[in-house]
């Protein structure tokens, strides 16, 4: 299971990000919590079509489960075709992975 969290900057004591889709960077986890990789959001700046795109980049690297502040309604349905679980959440990412883990 890989466990993404969209982040405002690339470091564990950053804020959430609230669009999925367009958040700056996506944190990678393990089950147990460890940071596995981070990316930048190649779709960040897209003109249009952010939601495939971005949902097809995590589903390529295996994400599992995404949690973001906020969803939009196609980034979901994006989402859920690829076999994705989507969590609203808030706050800072070393406190939500502990509660996504726990």
């Amino acid at each position: 299971m890989t466990i993404t969290i969209v982040a405002t900057a690339p470091v564990l004591d950053g804020q959430i990000a609230m669009h999925g889709a367009r958040a700056p960077f996506y944190l990678l986890f393990d089950e147990r919590g460890n940071m596995l990789e981070v990316l930048a959001n190649p779709v960040v700046q897209a003109k249009g079509g952010a939601a495939p795109q971005a949902a097809l980049f995590l589903a390529d690297r295996g994400v599992t489960l995404l949690a973001a502040g906020d969803f939009g309604n196609r980034f979901i349905s994006e989402l859920e075709e690829r076999g994705i679980g989507h969590v609203l959440m808030s706050g800072l990412i070393a406190d939500v992975i502990v509660e996504l883990i726990g």
